[in-house]
């Protein structure tokens, strides 16, 4: 198969690779995926450009995957990783899927109740095994014996399907919030820092799940105004200087009479944006770390503020299979949740470099790709 391998920053090669190989992983076996569809995600581009600590070169890059079943899993060694619902999924040859991305241990703590996404010794597929940038992606069997191989609906496309997976990010991530919030949420102000595809979806679900107010906080022009067209209530540009922490969190005590708010999203790398949910915070109120930050970057934080303000700093990372399964039915249901309005882009995967640049430049919105 062709296979676009990562070795070393900024050297991604496209080459052949024997389709029935497992990279990075003493598990042999597992089920064979012939790829639809692959969407490329800042992570990738922070992997091509920089490395990762989680990443075992060399290997294939690329977890937001759509894929058809080459050959029907044998999942009897299941034992009581899957629940009923899982269990009675038909995966046979030719089912079209997505998957969870994560490669559990299935021996700790975390795994014993199945938080998968935050086993001691995870794997990923994309990071430590090969993922979706090629032909074909062979799925470890840990992955399989959680249902991290959901069969999709022949309403999704390809395409939106791919946003699946990062849907349910962002889902994981706003259980999380609900799990702080023990009263009525009576000021629906939600501040969301980063105007990408993440930023985007948290939009959506803000809108869905809480018919909330939303400002969408971003540097990108042509993604606040696709912010405006998904329905934000309001989106401040910043500009790219070191004023632009106390510019934005002006703007934003500006919008809410000086209150701040209830909730604040960090869905954008930039480490400005921690200082800006820090200055917004109204009392008893939440920040949620979603992306992840640069490894030299260290934050200040007054345990005074945090404690006379009541206030709740909380992360979320990755997703469960039970998750995606429910992504899937919100997108599905076609209530407010429009994956298709975050591609802007489609390549084959001989343009990996374009797809790369595209999203590294921030030239469009989220990049499939969708010809092998």
């Amino acid at each position: 198969m062709r296979a676009a391998v990562f070795y070393s920053p900024n050297n991604i090669s496209l080459e052949e690779r024997d389709h029935n190989y497992l990279s990075g992983d003493s598990q042999r076996g597992g089920v064979l995926v012939r790829m639809n569809a692959c969407a490329v995600c800042g992570y990738d581009v922070n992997v091509y450009r920089n490395g990762h600590t989680k990443v075992r070169a060399p290997v294939v890059l690329g977890h937001e995957i759509c894929g058809e079943l080459v050959e029907s899993p044998n999942i009897s060694n299941s034992r009581t990783y899957l629940d009923d619902d899982v269990s009675k999924l038909d995966l046979v040859e030719g089912t079209r899927v997505v998957l969870s991305p994560v490669v559990p241990c299935l021996n700790c703590m975390y795994c014993d109740i199945g938080q998968y996404n935050l086993c001691i010794n995870l794997g990923e597929i994309g990071s430590s095994v090969d993922g979706g940038f090629a032909e074909f992606v062979r799925i470890p069997n840990n992955t399989l014996r959680i249902g991290g191989l959901i069969p999709l609906p022949k309403s999704l496309t390809n395409e939106e399907s791919t946003l699946i997976e990062p849907l349910a990010c962002c889902l994981n991530g706003f259980k999380r919030i609900n799990s702080f919030v023990n009263e009525r949420l009576e000021d629906k102000t939600f501040v969301i820092l980063g105007d990408g595809p993440i930023g985007l979806i948290h939009l959506q679900l803000a809108k869905y799940l809480y018919g909330a107010k939303v400002i969408v906080v971003g540097r990108v022009n042509h993604r606040l105004q696709a912010a405006r067209k998904m329905g934000a209530d309001f989106v401040i540009e910043l500009e790219d200087n070191k004023d632009s922490p106390t510019c934005a969190i002006k703007e934003v005590l500006d919008l809410t009479d000086g209150k701040g708010t209830r909730l604040s999203i960090i869905a954008t790398p930039n480490p400005d944006a921690f200082e800006v949910a820090a200055g917004i915070a109204s009392k008893n109120s939440i920040i949620n770390i979603f992306a992840g930050m640069p490894r030299h970057r260290s934050f200040q934080l007054d345990p005074n503020w945090v404690h006379y303000n009541q206030i709740a700093l909380i992360g979320s990372f990755s997703a469960t299979p039970q998750l995606i399964h429910e992504s899937i039915t919100l997108v599905t249901e076609r209530r407010g949740i429009n994956l298709s309005s975050i591609i802007t882009h489609q390549c084959k995967l001989d343009e990996i470099y374009k797809a790369l640049e595209i999203t590294e430049e921030f030239l469009g919105l989220r990049v499939v790709i969708n010809s092998f």
